[in-house]
């Protein structure tokens, strides 16, 4: 089977610098051929120019993550055949927010950097650990004992870092993380600012904030609540709608935040307008927008929006800014609210037994 590849080309450090284009390529498609497959076909065959990254071909390492037919996906796990029959076409350009260095191959410093902010380590709470468990170079912990208790040398520890298996499968899916970048070449929170920290670092995030034995949670927090921070998510859903392995990234953030609010940080937009959600809804039934840009932003901020205010307007978009009635049936909105309360109170007594 004949299947024509657009590929993005483009060389910054070449002569003239980069002019971006799609050079398409004619390959003979067999049954089980990958898009990886394909990219080393173009490679070998007919234009050994082109670059493009790659390691396991097994879905594993995350280094051939690209666009592929303008959605970010692992060309070692994509179809050839099967995603031109879907689309009848197959355009590869480079994954998407990130800076490119040639042709597929884009800049992974970024990504890098934002994953070493989050702190990717254990601190184990005090007393957790023995000496032995600290590295005496780093000063961080590593774990020699499996979860039998036995560590490499064969010898039975007198001190496990085993958790439970609730307690794994808390922070099991973020675990599951390769580092593609899908997430993030996926992510329009990104795609307007650079400075946000992006999904792959925030799912990575509670693999740590999640772990039971991890002793600074609310220093972490505290960290990931400050401006570019978890909250400047957008939940488009884009995050876990192309991750290749199910690392739910939305769903961690969304434990993160969650996280925040139970340990009391609430002094920041992102915490405050959940808060003036949830008190809006159960006060009225909807959502009063107008006082959740005050309850937000604060009084002061709150008038930097003056000239956005004016703009909606003039376009019939300004929400009743005084009065705002409650909804027919307001009692029943009530009654969901104390439910939900009791069934937290009981939830409650049962961890404290």
């Amino acid at each position: 089977m004949k299947i024509k590849l657009k590929i993005f080309r483009c060389d910054p450090m070449g002569k003239g610098g980069c002019e971006p284009f799609l050079q398409a390529y004619d390959i003979e498609a067999k049954n089980g051929m990958t898009i990886l497959d394909a990219l080393h076909l173009v490679k070998d065959k007919q234009d050994g120019t082109l670059s493009f990254r790659r390691s396991c071909r097994s879905a594993i390492c995350g280094s051939c993550a690209v666009n592929i037919n303008g959605f970010p996906k692992l060309a070692c796990k994509t179809q050839l055949i099967a995603e031109y029959k879907k689309n009848e076409a197959i355009v590869i350009e480079p994954l998407s927010n990130h800076r490119i260095i040639k042709d597929l191959v884009v800049d992974f410093n970024p990504f890098w950097e934002k994953i070493n902010k989050i702190e990717p380590w254990l601190n184990p709470v005090k007393g957790f650990l023995t000496e032995e468990d600290v590295s005496p170079i780093s000063g961080k912990a590593f774990f020699k004992e499996t979860s039998n208790g036995v560590n490499r040398k064969g010898t039975v520890s007198h001190h496990t870092s085993s958790i439970g298996k609730q307690a794994i499968l808390k922070i099991n899916d973020s675990s599951k993380c390769i580092m593609c970048g899908c997430c993030n070449g996926a992510c329009n929170a990104l795609e307007i600012d650079k400075h946000f920290i992006a999904p792959a670092a925030l799912a990575k995030a509670w693999r740590f904030v999640g772990d039971e034995r991890e002793g600074e949670k609310k220093k972490r927090l505290e960290k990931l609540s400050e401006e570019h921070g978890m909250w400047d998510c957008i939940r488009c859903i884009h995050c876990t709608q192309y991750c290749p392995k199910d690392v739910k990234p939305l769903r961690q953030i969304e434990r993160l935040r969650a996280e925040a609010i139970k340990q009391g940080i609430l002094d920041n937009n992102g915490a405050r307008h959940v808060e003036s959600m949830v008190d809006s809804v159960k006060r009225v039934g909807r959502l009063d927008e107008a006082a959740m840009t005050f309850k937000t932003l604060g009084f002061l901020r709150s008038l930097g929006m003056i000239p956005f205010g004016l703009k909606m307007e003039m376009h019939g978009k300004m929400p009743m800014p005084l009065i705002f009635p409650q909804i027919e049936k307001i009692e029943e909105v009530k009654k969901i609210y104390e439910e939900i309360e009791k069934r937290k109170r009981q939830v409650e007594v049962k961890v404290e037994k």
